[in-house]
């Protein structure tokens, strides 16, 4: 155990390094342990690079000695990961093998999309943060982190009804969608936003239960096949250059395109349409357009 400077003073960080200490860490989550714990529970992880607020890079000393003799330096990209791995085994444990585990992590390596879900970390409300978490999304679906997606509305600071609406329309369509905020920000509740305003929110978080059936078998395949869950337009239609630099636009699967508004004031996207002739339908309108290549779409 690491001892370092923390929220509530000085805390502990176990050495999940050690098997030992996974081990136990997993049998912590049995019934007869967590008390008070129901069959519903799940998990996130936070601030587990890890965090350590006195620490160089705000994480732990690199010269810390790990199981087996390890510096922090060498292990430090796998402590999240293993972090993970134990509270997703323990999920497991817990149901006698019978339910999915659901772990949210904040630090994660190669072969986290085994134990569940990642986000982008603390963002603020702020228009290029929005903006920005599209490439960071497809970034890590393209290393093989399906289970991802960024804080709904920012982390840090408040943001405008206008942000917040085209945060949970981009949201919504990516595979990890929550809205979550710093505790000293405003409250985020949709209904304390406007009647206009909370009747967007509610259309795309109604759109995206619509699409639940579509998210499991895209989740699925993913299982099966490694292919990424949201995908840049290139993946699916490599023999077109013209879709390489394109970040703002993305394929969930092999069928749905989509494009959020993630420029203040904007009321509408121009949309490149990758394929050789193939009919595309807009969801928002229910038009259908052949042989175009350069959409422009206007929204409310």
């Amino acid at each position: 155990v690491s001892l370092v400077s923390w929220y509530s003073g000085s805390a502990g960080y176990p050495d999940f390094t050690n098997p030992q200490m996974r081990s136990w860490w997993s049998s912590m989550f049995a019934y007869d342990q967590y008390e008070g714990s129901m069959e519903n529970l799940y998990t996130w992880n936070d601030m587990n690079e890890p965090s350590v607020f006195n620490g160089p890079e705000v994480t732990m000393y690199k010269d810390a000695v790990h199981h087996g003799g390890w510096e922090h330096r060498d292990v430090h990209n796998l402590y999240g990961f293993y972090v993970q791995m134990a509270t997703a085994e323990g999920q497991v444990q817990r149901s006698g093998g019978m339910e999915r585990p659901f772990v949210l992590t904040r630090s994660f390596f190669a072969g986290s999309q085994r134990y569940g879900a990642v986000w982008t970390g603390d963002n603020a409300a702020e228009w290029d943060h929005l903006k920005i978490s599209i490439p960071m999304c497809l970034s890590l679906s393209l290393v093989g982190i399906s289970f991802c997606g960024a804080d709904v509305g920012g982390f840090f600071k408040n943001p405008e009804p206008e942000l917040l609406v085209r945060w949970y329309q981009a949201g919504a369509y990516q595979p990890f969608f929550r809205a979550h905020a710093h505790v000293d920000t405003i409250h985020r509740e949709p209904w304390l936003f406007g009647d206009e305003n909370k009747a967007l929110i509610r259309e795309a978080i109604r759109e995206r239960y619509a699409l639940l059936p579509f998210w499991y078998t895209l989740f699925y395949q993913s299982y099966r096949t490694g292919k990424p869950v949201m995908r840049p337009l290139w993946v699916e239609y490599p023999q077109d250059p013209t879709l390489y630099p394109i970040d703002d636009e993305y394929l969930l699967g092999d069928a749905l395109l989509v494009h959020p508004v993630t420029a203040q004031g904007a009321r509408g996207v121009q949309i490149y349409l990758p394929g050789k002739g193939e009919v595309s339908m807009t969801v928002d309108f229910g038009l259908s357009y052949l042989l175009i290549r350069l959409l422009s779409l206007r929204y409310c």
